[in-house]
């Protein structure tokens, strides 16, 4: 218990750091949904590019697309154990790119339409409910690629500056798995081969200034230097 008691002391902090984040998916993303049903947003058609045509459906790829959530809170409360600096750095990247995507889908958004396959087992079922779960837009940039890059970017420099380090065990199966995932977004349909591209070309040069900037020390700095006064009150 008292384990718990200390891993979650250690951890808090990061609680107010993912609502603002899920805040900002849920505007960005749920937001735009709520205004495509209303008419306000309009669509046109996906700009698809050869290679899409030549990327193959496997349905089997979708139990890794639903991975994307439960794995990045994971990873998330992590690295608010082993790093405070590269956890701040990344929330601030995942706000900032999924308000970005936010626009994208409001001023350029794009509709597509699901592929005609053969639907035989319930892992092909699945996939059927997740094209049908939602409007078929919200596609430019990919969203689940922001998290599995989130992942990926987090893992491969938890150590640096960290107090505590990440285990390497873990690191390897996050980056697996977060490799997956994008790869899950085109086998199952669900998005295309720009939506990978633009979904890392807006992310990591984000992470990367919000690392050249130190970001994370900034905020670190200002919360020790809050949470200093209000001792002294």
């Amino acid at each position: 218990m008292n384990k718990i008691k200390s891993f979650y002391k250690k951890i808090s902090y990061a609680i107010v750091p993912f609502i603002i984040f899920i805040i900002s998916l849920i505007v960005s993303y749920f937001g735009n949904q709520l205004l495509y049903n209303l008419g306000v947003v309009k669509g046109s058609d996906y700009p698809l590019v050869e290679l899409d045509g030549q990327i193959p459906f496997i349905s089997w790829f979708v139990y890794f697309y639903y991975l994307t959530f439960p794995l990045g809170i994971i990873t998330f409360f992590y690295l608010a154990y082993s790093n405070k600096r590269a956890l701040y750095n990344m929330t601030v990247t995942l706000v900032i790119s999924f308000l970005i995507s936010g626009v994208i889908y409001f001023f350029g958004q794009t509709v597509f339409t699901k592929p005609d396959v053969e639907i035989n087992t319930f892992t092909d079922k699945l996939v059927q409910w997740t094209w049908g779960a939602v409007n078929p837009i919200n596609c430019f940039p990919s969203q689940h690629c922001f998290m599995a890059f989130a992942m990926i970017a987090g893992c491969l420099t938890a150590d640096k500056g960290c107090e505590r380090k990440m285990s390497n065990i873990f690191k390897a199966v996050i980056i697996f798995c977060a490799s997956m995932i994008v790869l899950s977004t085109v086998f199952i349909k669900q998005h295309f081969v720009l939506d990978i591209f633009a979904s890392f070309d807006i992310l990591i040069p984000i992470y990367v200034v919000c690392n050249v900037f130190k970001v994370g020390d900034k905020i670190l700095a200002w919360r020790e230097k809050r949470k200093s006064k209000k001792h002294q009150n």
